[in-house]
């Protein structure tokens, strides 16, 4: 009887001790900065004063980007790209495993979801109402003046603005001023942003890649520019980055960043250097380095640095300089245990390990003392990065002046920390929490941009959203979504037609049906070419099959014979598409060829063989679009609608590659 009470007890005490050791693990799921141009200013949160943007610098709940006069900015979180045009100001208010929160205070940004599975996880909160989305596409946001726009090029979403759940089909774009008018209008086309979303689009494909890795692995988007893959026995899938320097190794060009709640997050300095730093492991294979992703999970957890560290705080080596504490690292790999330097719960750690090490015991063993096999790079010296511990402490960019090689010896007799190194140890100074801390120059700083310094805590699924946005405290706030993500309202599932007025509710003025006012105060622009992506390219329900640019001014009657075969004729035009699939994922409009960055000579990589089950999972949905005429009017015959298909790369025969 004693011991049945002992065991309930003890099952009692771990359903109440799990839940919230797993509330102290870190989000498994962050965001990248993947690309900017010109200056954009990057703050930790609200209340930080800012600070030139990095590449490769982590996204996480609270940070904000702000863009400048000819500034734009490209974040990736999964395969999700959150693109930001020129003067504009967002917040990604939440970035965790549930959801993706994000708040647009000014300016323009463009949403691209590719995959289902992460639909119903991002909001677009705005001053006037929140953006839901119903399927993979394109998504534009504009927060104006006076008024927030919201223009589906291809997709289907919901613009709630607290009173009223207003659906937006593809080719269409909604207005919500602040004074509560609302209007429904047909895509206008697009500008000189849109055409940079397309070109971007091209350039982030990665098809081959998402073969291999899961499309919720952050940062995967850069490596088919900058690498090749091949099947590697022992190993499985492996990528090779393709033009490196000689003395080059995993995490040893870049820096160190404090970065909360992970602690000390390597931030590389390379253009595909997000993914391969903070997931898979790393193998030296015929000497050559070879990332090596793992098994493939679908929601790989996110790590700040997949390494192992030497050194403790009474560790000292001879520089050229001098002695000077130090401090080294190098890559784990495969089948290594990682284990982290922040607080976790043993399933977190299980979890991100666990495409990587099939035995739970080996990291059961690990965390708890400490007990691994050991390490396959900490005696090779091109392997092992070790530098002067200020350099990491201040968050300093690590050159070949600040590496101290370490031979073979040497390293035997360093000491091998068990874990990452803590603030007790290495406590960062203010440099090393920010991004750009080694360029001087005046912080973007607009009056419609003010930044709230009362940080709000993040909401939770569904709770409401208090406090005015930081980009203008006259506008109104941030409404609470009156639905749950994921559910869709009655009032959705009917299509509203285009330029037309929709049924006045909650005593809200109807939608207006005249013109909008102009985008920006600038000069005409000229006449742009419709943005919505081609018919064949959408599901049937989210095709705008309405001819656009038809002339509405009156013509004079003609006789009823030819009235009617022109009646038949166009029918017979807009009858000819086929149907497709409901769950077809959508293309990008034509865009301009875009040239991958050059690279030195190398030996052509072999393509690896298909593997069914992850061929399968290959994306076929950002290809660059064939470009379809107008249809011209009656009595001429449409323009014949072709583009060739994008041409395949061609598969060389595998080349047999040994065990290392």
């Amino acid at each position: 009887m004693l011991q049945s009470l002992q065991r309930i007890l003890l099952a009692l005490t771990m359903a109440v001790a799990l839940p919230a050791l797993a509330q102290s693990d870190p989000p498994a799921r962050v965001g990248r900065l993947a690309y900017f141009e010109n200056q954009v200013d990057f703050r930790v949160d609200r209340s930080d004063q800012g600070g030139p943007a990095t590449l490769n610098w982590p996204i996480s709940s609270g940070a904000v980007l702000e863009t400048g006069q000819r500034g734009r900015a490209e974040v990736w979180i999964g395969s999700t790209a959150y693109r930001l045009a020129d003067d504009s100001r967002v917040e990604f208010a939440v970035v965790d495993d549930q959801r993706v929160d994000v708040r647009v205070s000014g300016g323009s940004l463009v949403v691209s979801i590719l995959d289902r599975d992460q639909v119903d996880d991002v909001v677009i909160a705005t001053p006037d109402g929140d953006v839901r989305f119903l399927r993979p596409g394109r998504y534009r946001v504009d927060v104006l003046a006076e008024r927030s726009e919201l223009t589906v090029q291809a997709g289907r979403a919901v613009f709630d603005d607290g009173q009223r759940a207003t659906p937006v089909a593809a080719g269409q774009k909604i207005s919500l001023w602040s004074d509560g008018r609302a209007q429904l209008d047909a895509d206008r086309g697009n500008d000189a942003f849109d055409r940079w979303v397309a070109n971007r689009e091209n350039v982030t494909l990665a098809r081959q890649s998402r073969r291999y890795v899961s499309p919720n692995m952050t940062g995967y988007q850069d490596l088919d520019a900058y690498g090749d893959w091949r099947t590697v026995p022992d190993y499985g899938s492996v990528w090779y980055p393709r033009a490196v320097a000689d003395d080059w190794a995993p995490y040893r060009y870049g820096r160190w960043a404090w970065v909360a709640p992970w602690g000390w997050t390597w931030i590389d300095l390379a253009p595909w250097g997000f993914a391969p730093f903070h997931y898979g492991r790393w193998a030296i294979i015929h000497g050559r380095w070879g990332w090596v992703p793992g098994r493939l999970v679908a929601r790989p957890v996110y790590a700040p640095a997949l390494v192992a560290w030497i050194g403790n705080p009474g560790w000292s080596i001879s520089f050229s300089f001098g002695a000077a504490p130090a401090v080294g690292w190098f890559p784990l790999a495969p089948r290594e245990v990682y284990v982290p330097g922040h607080r976790h719960s043993t399933d977190y750690v299980r979890r991100i390990n666990v495409a990587y090490v099939r035995d739970v015991k080996v990291i059961d063993r690990a965390v708890r003392d400490g007990r691994q096999a050991p390490f396959a790079n900490r005696a090779l010296p091109r392997a092992v990065t070790v530098v002067p511990a200020n350099v990491l402490r201040e968050g300093r960019s690590i050159t070949s002046r600040e590496i101290q090689r370490q031979e073979r010896p040497a390293l035997g007799r360093a000491p091998l920390a068990r874990r990452a190194p803590n603030a007790d140890w290495l406590a960062p100074e203010q440099g090393a929490r920010r991004p750009g801390n080694d360029e001087k120059r005046e912080p973007i700083n607009r009056p419609h941009r003010d930044v709230d310094t009362s940080r709000p805590t993040s909401p939770a699924r569904g709770a409401p959203r208090s406090g005015p946005p930081p980009g203008n405290p006259d506008r109104p706030a941030f409404r609470q979504p009156s639905m749950e993500p994921g559910k869709i309202h009655e009032e959705r599932r009917e299509s509203p037609a285009p330029r037309s007025r929709i049924e006045q509710r909650n005593n809200r003025p109807e939608l207006e049906s005249t013109p909008l006012p102009p985008r920006r105060e600038a000069a005409p622009q000229p006449a742009r070419r419709p943005m919505a992506p081609p018919a064949d390219a959408l599901p049937a329900q989210d095709r705008d099959l309405s001819p656009r640019g038809r002339r509405t001014e009156e013509r004079q009657p003609r006789p009823k014979a030819q009235q009617e075969g022109e009646r038949r004729r166009e029918m017979r035009a807009v009858e000819r598409p086929a149907p497709q699939p409901r769950e077809r994922p959508f293309m990008p409009p034509p865009a301009p060829e875009v040239r991958m960055p050059a690279s030195p000579p190398q030996r052509e990589m072999p393509q690896p063989r298909a593997n069914p089950a992850r061929q399968a999972q290959e994306f076929h949905g950002l290809a660059p679009a064939p470009r379809h005429e107008r249809r011209v009017e009656p009595p001429r015959q449409p323009a014949p609608q072709g583009g060739q298909a994008e041409p395949r790369r061609r598969r060389g025969d595998d080349e047999s590659v040994g065990q290392r």
